[in-house]
């Protein structure tokens, strides 16, 4: 006990160095705590998909993509549709979407969704669930409804030239007689829309679309009844076969039903990508706490090799004076760790957007390199938090160390005199 009191007393022997190795260790452990926040983030945005994703099925007009101006595929389900299903036995909820299509520029379009205010806000491209993150302005209400509002992803923001600060004044006007290589022109007036909110989804195409109450875009589209897509979630993913059985056979012939395939996606492309460099960060950043500690013990050892010798001719046991020493490391190490996880409380959300846009975004595939703007990446502290800080102290303690005990081990009293 007597040694590891030594050992501690040590720390502050030089307070100068304390304070710049507290800060040289701290710098790999703020690193660590944000690969590790990204992680995280990521694991928890797959999550969300399962919950949300694993246990609902998709149905569309059969043979069409449900898009009221595209050219071919503008048939729908029938209104009656929605009321049948929602009979089913083990369906949760049902939930009704219409779709269109506007051209932006070049042979470029957005999506148009009238969705109910009280619905999950879904990809048209993936269907993914999760209601996209508002970064600005507000989302759909109840209170929108049947309004001429609408809420629009970043992609359609920069098309359309809508900055942050407009929001809840800008508007948008979608002239439904503008045509394209697949949309065809609707004699309908053009309709102006005040843009409550801008998203950002996670998905490039997912970026590219406008929602607005359904009421709304039945009125402006002239589609008085009828569903393009209807999202029916089971209670449970262990009854969405027995939900998807009762749907073919009550709606097989006029109904293509789709089983949710979004998440294997997702977890074999972008949290499998981002999980592994989150892997090498943290690598990279325990390899520097063991460079930093190696240094500065071996610096300390032979600082104090007079010292060892004595306590040798003393009698003291190699055991206590490579304890003395490794607890003078992993204190060092633990005011490194709370160093660390004082940066991150400060800038650590912010470091992460910056480190996830940077080094991770181009190693996603393409259509997820607006991801990062839908995590929750702001600092949290929990027990796992606690607990990588703990075992990443130890680890650089012990591995940092070893060189040095072992030039403990090997110091004769003689050999420390004669060095001094």
């Amino acid at each position: 006990m007597t040694m590891l009191f030594i050992g501690a007393r040590n720390l502050w022997r030089s307070k100068l160095r304390l304070v710049l190795v507290a800060g040289l260790i701290g710098v790999p452990f703020f690193l660590l705590l944000v690969m590790q926040s990204i992680g995280d983030a990521v694991q928890r945005q797959t999550e969300i998909l399962k919950q949300n994703v694993n246990n609902t099925l998709q149905l569309r007009a059969r043979g069409s993509m449900g898009h009221v101006n595209m050219v071919g595929n503008e048939d729908i389900l029938p209104q009656d549709a929605l009321a049948k299903i929602k009979a089913i036995a083990h369906v949760a909820r049902a939930e009704p979407y219409l779709l269109a299509m506007t051209p932006t520029e070049g042979h470029n379009f957005a999506m148009i969704v009238g969705v109910d205010p009280q619905d999950t806000r879904r990809l048209e491209s993936h269907g993914e669930a999760g209601n996209p993150k508002i970064l600005f302005g507000r989302d759909l209400t109840d209170e929108d409804r049947g309004k001429r509002v609408a809420i629009i992803g970043q992609g359609v923001a920069k098309w359309a030239g809508i900055k942050p600060e407009d929001v809840g004044r800008a508007t948008l006007t979608l002239d439904l007689k503008r045509t394209h290589p697949v949309i065809f022109a609707l004699d309908r007036p053009p309709v102006t829309l005040t843009v409550a909110g801008i998203y950002a989804s996670g998905y490039v195409f997912g970026d590219m679309q406008l929602f607005m109450p359904i009421n709304t875009f039945r009125e402006v589209y002239g589609i008085a009844e009828g569903i393009s897509w209807l999202y029916v979630r089971a209670d449970s993913a262990a009854n969405l076969p027995a939900v998807e059985r009762q749907l073919r056979t009550m709606l097989g012939d006029i109904a293509d039903i789709i089983s949710p395939t979004t998440v294997a996606e997702f977890q074999t492309t972008a949290t499998a990508a981002v999980q592994r460099l989150a892997a090498g960060g943290i690598g990279l950043a325990a390899a520097l706490m063991v460079v930093v500690v190696f240094f500065v013990m071996l610096l300390v050892v032979r600082e104090r090799a007079w010292e060892i010798g004595t306590f040798k001719a003393l009698g003291a046991s190699d055991s206590g004076i490579v304890a003395s020493f490794l607890t003078e490391a992993v204190l060092l190490c633990a005011i490194g760790a709370l160093t660390g996880a004082l940066l991150f409380g400060l800038w650590g959300g912010a470091l992460a957007q910056l480190i996830f846009g940077l080094g991770i975004t181009p190693f996603l595939p393409a259509h997820y390199t607006t991801l990062a703007a839908t995590l929750a990446l702001a600092p949290r502290f929990g027990s796992a938090t606690l607990t990588v800080l703990i075992v990443a102290s130890l680890f650089a303690a012990l591995a940092g160390s070893a060189w040095s005990i072992r030039q403990i081990i090997r110091l004769s009293p003689m050999e420390a005199i004669r060095h001094e």
